[in-house]
Formats: C-alpha cells, sequence, structure tokens
C-alpha cells in the first residue's frame, strides 16, 4: 500500500511539473516573437490640412532584413480616428502603441449610413485617399505621428450605378 502512494506521489509530481515547464514555455513565447517591444503611438490624420472624420488606421510591421521566422515581427497595431482626426494605437491591449520598428500604413474611411435604398452615399472628400508616406518607424518611447493623405489617379469616384432594368 505505502508503495503504490509513492508511487501515485511520484507521478503527481513528474505531472505537476511537466506542466509547470509547458506553462512557462508559453509565457516565454507570447506573439511577435522574442524582443517584440511596443512603444506607445498617437497621432493625427489630415487631408488638405484638415482633419479626417472617421476611419481607421493600422500600422503592419514590416521585415527590415534581419528577421529570420515567421512571427518575429509582431503584431499590426490598429487604432480609430476620431471626428477629429485624431487616433491612439493598440497592439495587444488598449492604446499600448505599436511594435517598435518600420511598418507600413493602411488607412480605412468610414463610410456615411444611408436610411433608405434611395439614399445617395455621400462620399468624404478624403474617400480613395491613401497615405502619403507608405512607411514610418515606431521609435521606442512615445510617438505622435501625423498620417497625410493625398488621392491618387486610381482614386476617381465610383460610377453611378445603372438604373434598375435598363
Amino acid at each position: 500500500m505505502r508503495n503504490r502512494q509513492m508511487r501515485l506521489m511520484g507521478r503527481l509530481g513528474l505531472c505537476l511539473g511537466l506542466a509547470a515547464c509547458i506553462a512557462m514555455l508559453l509565457g516565454l513565447s507570447g506573439c511577435g516573437g522574442p524582443g517584440a517591444r511596443v512603444a506607445p503611438v498617437k497621432g493625427k490624420v489630415v487631408f488638405d490640412g484638415k482633419p479626417v472624420k472617421g476611419g481607421s488606421i493600422t500600422f503592419r510591421p514590416v521585415a527590415s532584413g534581419t528577421e529570420s521566422k515567421a512571427g518575429a515581427l509582431g503584431k499590426p497595431a490598429t487604432g480609430d480616428v476620431g471626428d477629429d482626426g485624431t487616433f491612439v494605437l493598440s497592439t495587444y491591449g488598449k492604446g499600448d502603441g505599436a511594435v517598435v520598428g518600420k511598418h507600413e500604413v493602411l488607412f480605412t474611411p468610414f463610410l456615411a449610413e444611408v436610411k433608405s435604398y434611395e439614399d445617395k452615399r455621400e462620399l468624404p472628400p478624403w474617400h480613395g485617399a491613401m497615405p502619403k508616406t507608405k512607411q514610418v518607424e515606431v521609435k521606442p518611447g512615445s510617438n505622435d505621428i501625423t498620417i497625410e493623405l493625398v488621392k491618387t489617379e486610381s482614386a476617381a469616384a465610383p460610377p453611378e450605378p445603372a438604373p434598375a432594368g435598363k
């Protein structure tokens, strides 16, 4: 009986030790790979010198040539653009910023809501505009970045839909 208890205790200890090792490895292997540090990022999105009202901004990490494995770049950071054009980026937690390093900048406008089928959707003046600077660098410490949107030749207004039944 005593021998059996000793074996059970040994197995329990082995299982607990193994579980502790797995938990430690999972904790050390967090998202973004080794050394993925974040720094606070806030800023403003402007078009023709005026704040853009609404939309979302994304900073997507890009390779600098030294990353050797998938996931080493880190997770993209996103933020909503307020009515005053300002944004605060979040990656792992609310307002924590973006991974330190170079990022591709993406802007997605929010379109006004239409109340009925007959209503015409009004497009904001910045519809189809793209960030003038395609890449930015997030540095350690606080970052205050202004994103200027510019129209491209391919950002012409979408064609009007054909009337039904014709």
